[in-house]
């Protein structure tokens, strides 16, 4: 029976970035092109695109390209010569979320449906695998149950899900609250972040409940602990978060769940992972020493725990400790932990107040800090930059490819696990030795020597007729030679998927489409008419409706993570009632859809 593969889909804001993730263990990394993907300051040439293939498909892993923005007309012409270009450097698929990108598909590329196409129904999901397309990125919204119903709706389409990572407050694809506060859209890879914004919350008197907090602001993502139980639900692509992270983020998070990937496998032998090679690193990982708000499994496990931090949008990084005394610039801590001069502090007491800065000295639990602050005692001390850490993850990560070589009379021969070979004949005056003491582990030596090559030896055979002496310069000329020429076979012989046929003639789910479809374009509004489907209203991005609009569908649920669930809480007098949002310049009118524990942001 064949083994069901796992991969382990890494963010990639450059090649550095991209090639230290697949040698800590990526699976697949995914990466942005010059032009339409979602993180408009995180793009590629197309040469780095080809230089991240090439290195990825050494190991068989894949590289998909984001290219998962709304498209206008005016972008439709570069947007297909762009898909071109990306077939023809070898990408493995394409990240989409505009329906455009089925309509005028040219090249046999893999399609891959981005969360931002927000498939929230089982219907949804049938329909899209049904049309041609073979992954769908689900919402992170969702819970393992509702994982679970998915694939066993449509078990044929790969379902890929986030495992960690920044959250984003609204249901993606469908927020409009950047667009609707800075014409900046997020479908267009421009979000400004309103979620990361302060707002106050005011109920229908008018009286304000809460002043100046992130009251959209997510905590960071992290299902480490449910891992297992996604697989068993059908997930087989766990994707990290992180295009604009930087090297270290990338590094510490993907060698932490490449890890457990592992470790799962080694428990469940019918399951394999999706690419080869072996890691080996000089670091050890700890993902809540890199970049996070405070972590939650968000809705995994249903409605189980707050998911929002209110009081700031930093990094609160790893619990060090707690206040015992706090005067001036010096801080007594209870902790276990040893501290260096620039190690970045955050404290946070019982009413969630943070305050930051940096260690300038440290003697046992005796910390002088670089301001002075009169924190109670108890306040708990966590932190979001480690000197020692930092420079540990600048530590190589190496993946390598085992090899067996062997050396005949006239011919040199490499192969590895994968059964890719390479063989090469030579010709050249042999003399017999005189002496042969050591001669078969100095000429193996020659051949362990693999340098900067993704390649290590394995074993290595012998099988001359006679013991021959061999210059060592012509032994080196030879296993240069010979990985050359195996690396040229691998990826030769490396095959992509190809995207199935488009089938025009499945009906869409819905008679009837509003502004949450996302139509921006003609090929799109095409894509749609040609089902007979009635379009009601295109992309806010092409004109913003007049009147009351629902800017933002999420489960980051303000009510439940201020004590205030209407289900689960009894309700404060001042809660009762219609809620606001306030900023500088809107009123933003919430409602509560308990039913399917979502809360809706309106203009």
């Amino acid at each position: 029976m064949e083994k069901r593969k796992l991969e382990l889909l890494s963010p990639a804001r450059n090649y550095e970035i991209a090639k230290a993730a697949i040698d800590c263990g990526a699976d697949a990394v995914y990466i942005g092109y010059e032009k339409f993907g979602a993180r408009n300051v995180a793009t590629n040439s197309l040469e780095d695109i080809k230089k991240t293939v090439d290195y990825a498909h050494l190991f068989g892993a894949r590289v998909y390209v984001t290219m998962n923005t709304l498209l206008l007309d005016e972008e439709l012409s570069a947007a297909k010569q762009a898909v071109k270009e990306l077939y023809e450097a070898k990408v493995d698929a394409i990240i989409v979320q505009d329906m455009a990108y089925l309509q005028f598909l040219s090249v046999p590329i893999q399609l891959h449906a981005s969360t931002q196409m927000n498939c929230f129904t089982k219907e949804k999901l049938k329909f899209l695998y049904d049309t041609g397309i073979d992954r769908v990125v689900l919402p992170r919204e969702f819970s393992l149950k509702e994982i679970r119903r998915m694939h066993e709706f449509c078990p044929e389409v790969e379902l890929e899900a986030f495992i960690h990572g920044a959250l984003c407050c609204s249901i993606s694809g469908q927020c409009y609250l950047s667009l609707y506060q800075t014409q900046r859209s997020g479908n267009r890879g421009v979000c400004s972040q309103s979620c990361r914004s302060r707002y106050d919350l005011v109920n229908q008197e008018g009286k304000v409940l809460k002043k100046d907090k992130y009251l959209l602001s997510t905590k960071d993502f992290n299902a480490s602990a449910y891992l297992t139980e996604m697989i068993r639900a059908g997930v087989c692509s766990f994707k990290i978060e992180g295009r604009l992270k930087d090297i270290t983020y990338v590094k510490n998070v993907t060698s932490y769940y490449n890890k457990l990937l592992n470790e799962f496998i080694e428990n469940n032998p019918q399951y394999t992972r999706s690419s080869f090679g072996e890691v080996t690193q000089e670091f050890q990982t700890d993902i809540d020493k890199s970049f996070n708000r405070g972590y939650t499994s968000f809705y995994l496990n249903g409605r189980k725990e707050t998911t929002g931090n209110i009081d700031t949008t930093k990094s609160i990084g790893k619990y060090v400790g707690e206040v015992l005394q706090s005067k001036g610039n010096t801080l007594i801590l209870k902790t276990d932990e040893v501290f260096s001069p620039s190690d970045g502090l955050i404290a946070i007491d019982e009413n969630g107040i943070s305050d930051g800065f940096l260690v300038n000295a440290y003697a046992g639990n005796q910390i002088k800090i670089n301001k002075s602050l009169n924190l109670k005692k108890g306040t708990k001390i966590f932190r979001n930059k480690d000197i020692v850490f930092e420079k540990q993850l600048s530590g190589k990560s190496v993946r390598k490819l085992k090899v067996d070589i062997t050396l005949s009379d006239n011919y040199i021969e490499a192969s590895d696990k994968r059964g890719k070979k390479s063989k090469k004949y030579f010709f050249n005056s042999k003399e017999k030795l005189k002496k042969s003491k050591d001669f078969f582990s100095k000429t193996k030596e020659k051949f362990s020597k693999m340098g900067d090559t993704v390649f290590e030896l394995d074993s290595f055979t012998y099988n001359c007729k006679e013991e021959y002496f061999f210059p060592a310069s012509f032994l080196n000329s030879l296993r240069r030679d010979i990985l050359e020429s195996l690396q040229e076979e691998i990826l030769n012989s490396y095959l992509r998927a190809k995207q199935r046929e488009i089938d025009f003639s499945i009906p869409y789910i819905k008679e009837t489409v509003d502004y949450s479809e996302n139509i921006s374009n003609e090929e799109s509004k095409a894509f749609y008419a040609n089902k007979g489907v009635e379009i009601k209203e295109y992309a806010l991005e092409k004109q913003m409706k007049q009147g009351e609009i629902c800017l933002m569908r999420s489960r980051n649920c303000i009510r439940y993570n201020l004590g205030q669930c209407l289900k689960r809480h009894t309700i404060k007098k001042e809660y009762q009632g219609e809620l606001f949002l306030k900023d500088n310049n809107h009123k933003y009118r919430l409602k509560f859809d308990c039913e399917q524990c979502l809360m809706e942001v309106y203009s």
